[in-house]
């Protein structure tokens, strides 16, 4: 079975093993380890940037067996090979997946209830369902709570529950998600609500992070 690492740590290299090199689509060459660094585009975020020898990952991607595939130009041998992520793209999209927790947990607390989310840099998004009769979140207004929260610098942990992988921010609460996370709130100085729409009973809070 392969070891994911990337739900269980935030390093960024590591020496694994690749069990299986095969011609793919494209001219592409897909990559099997037996274990990875690698989050694969899923869940609402973009894969991880980074290096299998030196070599270029061109996309990362869950197969229907649950492994985790590495796409490059090149063949690699079977055996040891050296795991580099690139250590920018997986901050920016961490910080936007946590992010999007946080106004999660904030929005819900006024009787939404977040449905989905897109972790995206330029289209980032949480979307909710209005179960309650409640008031569409003033811009401002959820904007300060964002600010208070990353001014408390409230911890990220992670967890597991009847096998499935838990995100909690603090108080605030928690979410099954298998995505990559900073270690704190604080972390997420430069967020910004660019706006809020209430449309029927969905509401979509838009954001990006500043760098």
């Amino acid at each position: 079975m392969q070891d994911k690492l990337y739900l269980t740590s935030n390093s960024l290299t590591c020496i694994a093993e690749v069990l299986e090199c095969y011609h793919s689509e494209n001219e592409r060459y897909a990559v099997r380890l037996d274990k990875t660094l690698f989050h694969p585009q899923g869940g609402g975020q973009p894969c991880d940037k980074g290096t299998l020898n030196g070599h270029e990952v061109l996309h990362v991607a869950q197969n229907r067996d649950g492994h985790v595939l590495h796409y490059l130009h090149v063949r690699l041998p079977l055996g040891p090979v050296e795991l580099h992520v690139d250590r920018a793209h997986r901050l920016q999209h961490a910080r936007l997946h946590t992010a999007g927790h946080m106004i999660g947990h904030l929005v819900e607390r006024t009787g939404w209830q977040a449905i989905k989310a897109h972790h995206w840099r330029g289209e980032s998004r949480v979307v909710f369902l209005n179960p309650k009769n409640a008031l569409p979140p003033f811009l401002d207004d959820l904007s300060d709570r964002c600010a208070e929260q990353i001014q408390l610098a409230q911890p990220i942990g992670i967890s597991f529950q009847e096998g499935r992988r838990q995100v909690t921010i603090g108080t605030l609460g928690q979410y099954p998600c298998g995505g990559t996370h900073v270690e704190n709130t604080s972390e997420l100085n430069g967020l910004k609500i660019i706006r809020i729409k209430n449309k029927k009973d969905e509401l979509s809070v838009h954001y990006e992070m500043l760098d």
